[in-house]
């Protein structure tokens, strides 16, 4: 259940409604005005409802999944082959993750940050000096995290 009401709460974003459109919507597809009042049946009801609309818009409903996070030993074993300074970047890529300033850790949101940042279109292609002006500039994103 908790999938879908996550993936509700991501759909409702997306559709940018405000709480009271929110909540009638709720009350005219399954007739009741709160996630946790549903069953798991009303709950994948409203998710599809929301899906619908989401591609009506023309929106992309991507996104809608969340990905699992990774364990430490996985994490580990994903990037054995990666030199200290490469797996530093990685650690602090994470990290801005997981403090919700970056919303997709994937290599290919990293890649496209690499290729911003010191113009090179993977990590596994960065120099010694590029990798540091990386690791620099994601301790100062990193920094000015809201505590």
């Amino acid at each position: 259940m908790a999938n879908h009401t996550a993936a509700i709460h991501i759909l409702k974003t997306k559709l940018r409604l405000d709480d009271d459109a929110y909540r009638g919507l709720l009350a005219d597809v399954v007739g009741k005005r709160s996630c946790s009042d549903m069953s798991a049946d009303e709950l994948l009801t409203v998710r599809g409802h929301l899906e619908r609309l989401v591609k009506s818009y023309g929106l992309p409903v991507d996104g809608v999944t969340r990905r699992r996070r990774m364990s430490p030993e996985q994490f580990a074993a994903a990037r054995k082959g990666l030199s200290p300074r490469e797996r530093k970047v990685w650690a602090l890529w994470n990290n801005l993750g997981r403090a919700g300033l970056v919303n997709d850790t994937s290599d290919r949101a990293l890649d496209h940050y690499v290729g911003r940042q010191v113009h090179v279109s993977a990590l596994r292609f960065c120099t010694g000096a590029q990798l540091d002006t990386l690791i620099e500039s994601l301790k100062a994103w990193l920094g000015r995290a809201p505590k």
